[in-house]
């Protein structure tokens, strides 16, 4: 618990950004795994599209890679700069001793509906079936467990669970009749309820606080690229106050992004401003970190503090 609460001391990269001239004339690449193209992205697409990368001397080249439990390796074996995956997922590699570092949050809440197929009425309906996930242990799958663990279905007495990746092939498999349902952020769960899917809850109604997403580093490179992470940093907060800021054109942005309508993006970009799901000042969600280590002491990664005598 001590290695955790040292390797979770975010870096106030908010104050020292403010104060760091943007002096460097070499453009640095900077390599950034994300998990599926969602809406969890939004102040990456944001800060790509308004040239604020550009702006800080930085390439920013985005991969693709399907669940933070591929992401975070791709981090640790340095074939990715920084990763923008589960806070669940790295605490877990760091207490395991993964040099790593949370640098800011991203997705600072749950943002995720159950949806399945029609036939479907009630999450009690679900027993006996395979439910669609990102992986085993990401932390999406985690809060999906909580759901149905409220309603007395316990995983794998009750339901089977099928590793599909990021949230477009959850997508696929759910449009195929491969699952019977699996969780989905806007605009995927708009879409899905106006195409007659059944929407069974969200997950904020039964984790309320809980930190979804945050930017990650390694130690190493952290402390060797320090100004390049700093020069990223700024880009990320500029794109988070423009989210805020600029309805119509983080609209377009998130249209072109993920290829949905104008309704269901206005509405996905309402939801996250309403809820507060994107950090205004790339801050983490302490509150809701609280709530992922309160887990993950539940699940055994973590031993529970010792009582005070």
């Amino acid at each position: 618990m001590k290695r955790l609460l040292r390797s979770l001391a975010v870096l106030l990269l908010s104050l020292a950004v403010s104060g760091t001239p943007n002096t460097v004339l070499a453009q640095d690449k900077v390599i950034v795994a994300i998990i599926s193209l969602t809406l969890n992205n939004l102040p990456i697409y944001v800060a790509q599209e308004k040239g604020f990368f550009a702006k800080e001397n930085l390439f920013v080249e985005v991969v693709l890679l399907g669940a933070s439990t591929r992401s975070i390796p791709a981090l640790i074996g340095n074939s990715v700069h920084i990763s923008a995956s589960s806070a669940m997922t790295t605490i877990r590699a760091i207490e395991k001793g993964a040099a790593l570092k949370i640098v800011g949050g991203m997705v600072n809440g749950p943002i995720y509906d159950l949806i399945s197929l029609p036939k479907y009425k009630s999450i009690k309906d679900l027993k006996g079936t395979a439910i669609g996930v990102t992986g085993l242990v990401t932390s999406d799958t985690i809060l999906m467990k909580e759901m149905l663990k409220a309603h007395g279905l316990e995983y794998p007495r009750d339901y089977a669970m099928l590793p599909l990746g990021g949230t477009t092939e959850r997508w696929v498999a759910l449009q195929s009749g491969n699952i019977s349902g699996g969780i989905f952020s806007p605009p995927y769960s708009f879409a899905a309820e106006e195409g007659g899917y059944n929407n069974l809850g969200a997950t904020v109604k039964y984790v309320p606080n809980f930190t979804q997403t945050v930017f990650n580093v390694r130690t190493g490179w952290a402390n060797e690229k320090r100004a390049v992470l700093i020069r990223f940093m700024k880009a990320i907060l500029k794109a988070d106050r423009w989210i805020y800021n600029e309805k119509e054109d983080t609209v377009r942005i998130i249209v072109k992004k993920l290829k949905f309508s104008d309704k269901h993006s206005e509405a996905s970009w309402r939801y996250y401003i309403e809820n507060n799901i994107i950090p205004k000042n790339g801050e983490v969600n302490l509150k809701g970190m609280e709530k992922v280590t309160q887990l993950l002491v539940e699940d055994g990664t973590l031993k529970p503090p010792p009582i005070p005598t």
